[in-house]
């Protein structure tokens, strides 16, 4: 039984370098002989990327080949060697990303460096790119007070440093109070905001005292006295006066004009439609005065 699987290769997005590495660990973990070695890459790479072996060998077969030969074949096609100064331009040119961990930025470093050919002074060039393309100015400082940094010294405290600050970012972000909570109840603004101003300039609460005279008998809402609770007042037709009270205590009296029961003589319907009311009069000495003669019926 076989140990593992070889995927068929994508010519246009697979790395063949890669591929062939594949393919020679699974020569050896299936232990399979040299005389095969051909015959078995040729079955798992494909039909697309044998194609292209068979135009790349004519006027020759794949099959006559070594295992060698068609990795070298392939690869010369499919990864060309570039110029080993612009491979080193663009490493050179590579900054680190926003959002980009240094470890993820290291990783296509070592990449990139494979064209470069750096040879003995990989781990140089390496060490003056990391210092050089990483984002965080902290960081950077921090390498340049370093004495005889290598690579991995500066690789291992590149990466200490960006987690200590992303843990401080964390811990920041826990302990920041949070915004303000509204303690007002809604249901008290609510009523601030509908209730009625009750009382006014000096010159409108006597505008409106004399309207309340003129009127007396009648149901119009007027603001002559506090609200209690947000509710306007309405004005009394049985004693004339402006309260919340569900039954008047003169309900039950007896008028002096029409001897009627339910309301006083203030607000008697006869004496009001004559206009039987005295301007200047003050409404709460009016109705004790007129109450003190009415008779009531217990």
């Amino acid at each position: 039984m076989a140990i593992g699987k070889i995927g068929e290769f994508k010519v246009s997005t697979d790395d063949w370098g890669l591929y062939v590495e594949r393919v020679e660990q699974y020569f050896l973990a299936n232990n399979i002989k040299n005389e095969l070695q051909v015959s078995t890459l040729i079955t798992v790479m494909g039909a697309e990327c044998y194609e292209l072996l068979v135009n790349l060998c004519t006027p020759e077969k794949p099959s006559k080949k070594t295992f060698e030969e068609i990795s070298s074949i392939l690869k010369k096609h499919l990864q060309p060697k570039p110029s080993i100064l612009a491979e080193r331009f663009k490493f050179r040119q590579r900054l680190q990303k926003e959002g980009e961990s240094i470890a993820e930025y290291v990783a296509i470093l070592k990449k990139m460096s494979k064209s470069c050919e750096f040879g003995g002074g990989l781990d140089e060039s390496m060490r003056d790119q990391l210092v050089c393309g990483i984002n965080s100015e902290i960081i950077r400082q921090r390498l340049f007070a370093e004495e005889k940094l290598d690579y991995a010294k500066a690789y291992k405290l590149a990466v200490s440093i960006e987690a200590a600050e992303k843990n401080a970012a964390i811990v920041e972000g826990q302990a920041r109070p949070s915004a303000p909570v509204e303690t007002k109840c809604l249901a008290i603004k609510n009523m601030r905001r509908n209730t009625v101003r009750p009382w006014g300039p000096a010159k409108d609460h006597v505008a409106s005292t004399h309207r309340n005279k003129l009127n007396v008998g009648t149901t119009t809402e007027v603001s002559s006295e506090p609200a209690e609770r947000g509710r306007p007042y309405q004005q009394c037709g049985v004693c004339g006066r402006s309260h919340h009270t569900a039954s008047c205590k003169f309900a039950k009296y007896f008028c002096r004009v029409c001897n009627k029961q339910g309301h006083l003589k203030r607000v008697c319907p006869q004496l009001t439609s004559q206009n039987y009311v005295a301007q200047t009069e003050d409404i709460g000495s009016a109705i004790d005065s007129d109450a003190s003669d009415e008779f009531q019926i217990l």
